[in-house]
């Protein structure tokens, strides 16, 4: 029976530095090793000409031997493998993910006479034919001396590296090799991102911990500190620096939380060593450039992160938001930005960097990994991994500079953010009342943002308020247990008062069709000049006053944005509409937006 050829030549290529791709091998024999309780194994590979026996078997590959479709004499294709050295030249290969082509027993025999080699691929000592040695003299013990190391273990242990206090170069590694089985290595690496101090708390207690994002030539690597670790590093790690680590543990990557593409991450621990590289060995490690998308092409990258530079158009104001998880405030802030492409995205900015961002003068900003999302459309905001730059001195921000001042900012761009504010200067997803019905907005899976310029007509008195819970986390309706008392479910607790909430439902028409639509509390105080608890009171004080509250706002015109979402209702599926954002006309504003509708016309 014949077997799939082995990749004759593979191991000599493996043990010079190269790698071959998906080499088929053979393993000869399998080694249990066990440390820490932690069981992994080394493998003896072969092509048929050579072996080699420093081959670990990833940990995530462990079952395959447990159930034995890995077994002595297997023929395999490594599909995913990391080469590495560890003691000065000792070559180790890590066997990532693999494919077993013919089992151990289907074979039954080693391949061919292959001749173990180590690095370099020369004949190890146990291999090398024996001569019979002439007798020599003994050298005089002045004479013995540690041998120099080889060029290629120069260039890969690094020599220029820094020296420790007894004179001995440290061994600088490159990022792509670092595997859990190597011990006493460091990295020389600039540092691309830094995130904030953050708190956390679980059943197991309370801490502080912030993450760096490093890169050398070979690649990038995620670096976490906590607690004792986060509080000494912090104010050490800056952004852009080139830094030694060593003395730190890897573990396999939490791809939730990591955008480098290396298996594995870093955790500063009580021995770890972090300092300053010398200017003379930060220029060794270039600089990250960007990898820009243009705004127009962010969809295709929704759920991942991406690089985004673009001139800021407009900006809102500062706000806060509460995090129920955590049941703490934050700040946040929203800006639109435009590039070339001639498109818009909004652009969330969350804490600190809310509060500091000054988007006056349209200042050009630069995202690194900044998290593109489909919410409201397409989005960009802010996480742990995203660096933010403002006015950098590079080609790409001097161009957008000048086509912005040129008139790009005054270009009618297409907005890919659904949800993009309401004023007539923005790049909005406008439609007439009548598109709404005619394109079926809101009968998808996902909700539909438009804006329109609406007129209100009339406002129902009946049910535009409830009763509800008086705590300041709660709005749910309470029930009047008619005893002077009110039960709020969701708390569990009676009170003797209740807070007051409306809801109004508004009939609104614009020059092509009418719709009815539901106004909340924020919206519907802003639109009738007064708070729920006034407009309650007014109520039950004053019915007429009360009815002329809400004529008041009768036959108005304003910018609203609404969202659409189709509801089922008694069996039967229904179009709600509600406002989520609300200005009055600029007229001449919409002015300006309707001539740039007319002039699109034209060039069509």
């Amino acid at each position: 029976m014949g077997f799939t050829p082995l990749s004759e030549g593979a191991v000599e290529k493996l043990t010079n530095g190269q790698k071959p791709d998906n080499p088929i091998l053979q393993c000869v024999a399998i080694k249990k090793l066990e440390n820490d309780g932690k069981l992994r194994h080394r493998l003896l590979l072969s092509d048929g000409m050579n072996s080699f026996g420093t081959t670990m078997l990833a940990t995530q590959l462990n079952p395959l031997v447990a159930s034995d479709k890995l077994n002595p004499f297997s023929i395999i294709k490594m599909t995913k493998y990391q080469c590495t050295k560890v003691h000065g030249d000792k070559l180790v290969v890590i066997c990532i993910a693999l494919d077993i082509v013919h089992c151990g027993n289907e074979v039954g025999k080693r391949i061919g006479d292959p001749v173990p080699v180590g690095v370099g691929g020369q004949v190890t000592q146990a291999s090398a034919p024996q001569k019979a040695a002439p007798k020599s003299v003994p050298k005089p013990m002045n004479n013995m001396q540690s041998p120099k190391p080889s060029a290629k273990a120069q260039a890969f242990g690094g020599n220029s590296g820094p020296t420790t206090p007894g004179g001995s170069a440290t061994r600088v590694v490159a990022i792509e090799g670092l595997t859990p089985y190597q011990n006493r290595w460091t990295i020389r690496a600039r540092v691309t991102n830094k995130g904030q101090m953050k708190e956390w708390s679980n059943s197991r207690g309370t801490g502080k911990l912030f993450s760096f994002t490093v890169c050398d030539q070979s690649g990038s690597i995620r670096v976490t500190a906590f607690n004792e670790e986060a509080t000494r590093f912090y104010d050490m790690v800056e952004t852009d620096k080139v830094m030694l680590v060593s003395n730190a543990s890897l573990k396999p990557a939490n791809q939730q939380y990591n955008n480098t593409n290396h298996d594995y991450e870093m955790t500063l621990r009580r021995d770890s060593v972090v300092s300053l590289c010398e200017e003379s060995e930060s220029k060794l490690v270039p600089e990250v450039p960007y990898q820009f998308v243009p705004i127009k092409d962010l969809p295709e990258k929704v759920g991942k992160f991406a690089d985004v530079v673009g001139v800021v158009k407009e900006v809102e104001e500062l706000s806060t938001v509460m995090i129920k998880s955590q049941q703490r405030e934050t700040s946040v802030r929203k800006f639109y930005m435009v590039d070339q492409s001639n498109a818009q995205i909004k652009v969330t900015l969350w804490g600190k960097q809310a509060e500091d961002f000054d988007g006056s003068d349209n200042p050009v900003v630069a995202f690194r990994s900044a998290k593109v999302s489909d919410y409201g459309g397409c989005t960009l905001s802010t996480t742990s991994v995203t660096t933010m730059s403002i006015n950098l001195d590079t080609p790409e921000v001097h161009a957008l500079k000048q086509w912005f001042s040129a008139g790009g900012g005054t270009q009618n761009v297409e907005s890919i953010s659904s949800d993009a504010g309401t004023g007539a200067n923005r790049s909005a997803n406008w439609k007439t009342l009548a598109q709404v019905k005619e394109e079926n907005l809101g009968m998808g899976e996902k909700p539909d943002y438009v804006t329109s310029k609406v007129t209100i007509l009339y406002v129902k008195k009946e049910n535009t308020l409830y009763q509800a819970c008086p705590s300041e986390q709660c709005n749910k309706k309470v029930i009047d247990l008619s005893n002077g008392q009110y039960r709020c479910e969701k708390c569990n607790t009676t009170t003797e008062n209740f807070k007051y909430r409306m809801i109004l439902n508004i009939h609104l028409a614009d020059d092509y069709d009418s719709q009815w639509v539901t106004c909340f509390p924020d919206k519907g105080e802003l639109l009738l000049g007064m708070t729920s608890q006034e407009l309650g009171e007014l109520k039950d004080s004053d019915e007429v006053a009360y009815e002329m509250a809400l004529r008041k706002i009768y036959f108005k015109s304003y910018f609203m944005k609404f969202r659409c979402k189709s509801e089922r209702f008694n069996d039967e599926q229904r179009l709600r509409v509600s406002v989520v954002d609300l200005s009055p006309i600029s007229f001449t504003d919409y002015n300006k937006k309707l001539m740039a509708d007319l002039q699109q016309l034209v060039q069509e």
